[in-house]
């Protein structure tokens, strides 16, 4: 039987032989062929690693993993079969190597190879049927590398395939056979490339497609659209390209669409059919444009809409019934336009509005804000008025808001003070912050104050709390009582100040530590002293004892001589 040491060493010496997740970093070739026990191995990481090149079998003693890692390693090149063995593999990564040829690596089908990523590398040109050993691949990675080439059938036999990155590299024009076969595809990312023209048939075939980037092009038409294999996308970002006009009907094959972001783009204006069938959108971005103009009934077909961003065009007045089909909208983004005034009808069918942002336009009146819905919940009303050409408003009707920014205004000088003599609640704001240098130190104080014009010349209003600045001067300043001769005071009673010694706390310090090593080297004295009398004691009471049980115990002769 062993101890209970030497057991619970061989219970953890027998349990780190079966380690079955592994982390290698900083390591090279040789330390890698030197690992054992590999048959207990189901995922394996190798970061940071001299690993340029890869033999054929590289991986044949690790037939057991299902995760290997392989990155920031250098690798630039795997032999036609480095890759076998690996027949339960389900994940694999070779992300930031320096692979620049994309070949199988094996000889025989990867079958259980769900997850394959190769991004960031310096791959140029996917060729046919480069994935073919691959046949239930799910997720394909091929971000930020350098292809600008996609043979025909190069995603053959991926029928799978769900999520497939391509964002990234220098692809110019996107080919009706690229995606042909990709009957599950889910996902497709293509931003940041340099695309500048999509086929019609391009997506003919990917009926499941749900996800679809082409932001960061060169995108100048949005034709391709239109065709039915787009019917179920519901995410699409088109952001960031060269698109000047909407076709009409132009995404009446998206039905099914909930998010549409078109900023970054050139368009003028926003036409009546442009957005038409779109009645599942609830999340639409327009912001970043040149639009002008947006036609009574542009979002008329919106009756889902929740969302809708406007910002940084050139939108100086906006159609009365413009918002009227929109009765679900709770944020309405209209800030830095040129908008001078706003019908106040435009906002009486809202019932669910939570943010409305106005900043930045050219407004020089709120009424619209007293003709809100009467079903709308005021109390969670976020609205942002600052920087605009308000000079007065109707205070009385904004008092019940969540919160109002009117901050930045060209307010009315008295119409200001008398409204600010009376206590306004927190939710309302007029002020904007200022920095300044204060009297009392040298550091910069923050301090809120509102602008407002009189008689033609601009006037501010600085809102100062004193309390909050910092009253701490610097050494110059004499900050003494001052000495009157004609009425002599006594001096301040104040107590003598008694210099310190640095030597006086040491020494009293170390008497100290001298006195409390005194009692404890007198405390073991006498605990010694005490236990040997104890012991003295003890041995006495042991003596007698022995006397006595002799003295009782000693035999008794019987003399019959004597009797």
């Amino acid at each position: 039987m062993y101890p209970l040491p030497v057991c619970l060493l061989l219970l953890i010496l027998s349990l780190s032989r079966r380690v079955d997740c592994l982390q290698l970093s900083n390591c090279n070739k040789t330390e890698v062929t030197l690992i054992r026990d590999t048959e207990f191995l189901t995922s394996l990481t190798l970061s940071n690693c001299s690993l340029p090149h890869l033999e054929n079998g590289f991986f044949v003693r690790f037939d057991h993993l299902l995760h290997l890692e392989l990155q920031y390693s250098g690798l630039s090149d795997l032999n036609d079969f480095s890759l076998n063995g690996l027949s339960k593999l389900q994940s694999l990564s070779l992300c930031h190597n320096d692979l620049s040829t994309l070949r199988s690596w094996s000889s025989e089908p990867l079958g259980a190879l769900t997850n394959l990523d190769l991004s960031h590398n310096k791959l140029r040109k996917l060729r046919a049927k480069s994935f073919a050993l691959y046949p239930q691949l799910q997720t394909l990675d091929l971000q930020n590398n350098q292809i600008s080439q996609i043979e025909e059938d190069s995603f053959q036999e991926l029928s799978h395939l769900k999520h497939l990155h391509l964002n990234g590299n220098q692809l110019q024009h996107i080919d009706g056979t690229f995606f042909r076969g990709l009957h599950r595809l889910s996902s497709l990312t293509l931003q940041h490339n340099l695309i500048d023209g999509v086929e019609m048939e391009a997506f003919e075939s990917n009926t499941h497609l749900r996800s679809l980037r082409l932001d960061q092009n060169l995108l100048a038409s949005l034709q391709f659209l239109g065709q039915r294999g787009l019917a179920r996308l519901v995410h699409l970002n088109l952001s960031n390209n060269l698109v000047q006009s909407l076709e009409p009907l132009g995404f009446s094959k998206n039905f099914e669409l909930q998010d549409l972001d078109l900023s970054y783009n050139k368009l003028t204006n926003i036409s009546k059919e442009a957005l038409a069938d779109l009645d599942s959108l609830e999340r639409l971005n327009i912001s970043h444009n040149n639009v002008e103009v947006m036609d009574t009934e542009s979002l008329e077909s919106l009756v889902a809409l929740l969302r809708i961003d406007l910002s940084f065009n050139l939108l100086t007045i906006l159609p009365e019934n413009l918002l009227h089909a929109n009765s679900q909208l709770e944020e309405l983004i209209l800030a830095s336009n040129q908008v001078e005034q706003l019908s106040p009808q435009i906002l009486l069918n809202q019932n669910h509005l939570r943010y409305i942002k106005l900043a930045g336009n050219a407004l020089r009146d709120a009424s619209f804000l007293q003709s809100l819905s009467p079903s709308l919940n005021r109390l969670s009303l976020y609205v942002d008025l600052s920087s605009n050409r308000l000079k007065s408003v109707n205070l009385s009707s904004l008092l019940h808001f969540r919160y109002i920014n009117l901050a930045d205004n060209n307010w009315n000088c008295a119409w200001l003070v008398a409204n600010l003599v009376r206590k306004l609640p927190a939710s309302v704001n007029f002020v904007r912050p200022w920095t300044v240098i204060n009297d009392w130190s040298e550091n910069t104080t923050s301090i809120e104050g509102i602008d407002c014009t009189e008689g033609g010349s601009n006037r501010s209003i600085i809102l100062l709390d004193v309390s909050k600045v910092s009253q701490q001067r610097t050494g110059d300043c004499d900050c003494g009582v001052t000495y009157d001769e004609t009425n002599p005071s006594a001096p301040p009673l104040t107590w003598p100040k008694i210099p310190t010694d640095r030597f006086d706390s040491r020494s009293v310090i170390i008497w100290m530590l001298v006195a409390i090593a005194i009692a404890f080297s007198g405390l073991r004295w006498l605990r010694r002293f005490v236990d040997r009398n104890e012991k003295q004691k003890l041995g006495r009471k042991k003596l007698n004892n022995v006397y006595v049980s002799k003295v009782h115990w000693q035999p008794v002769r019987n003399d019959p001589e004597r009797s």
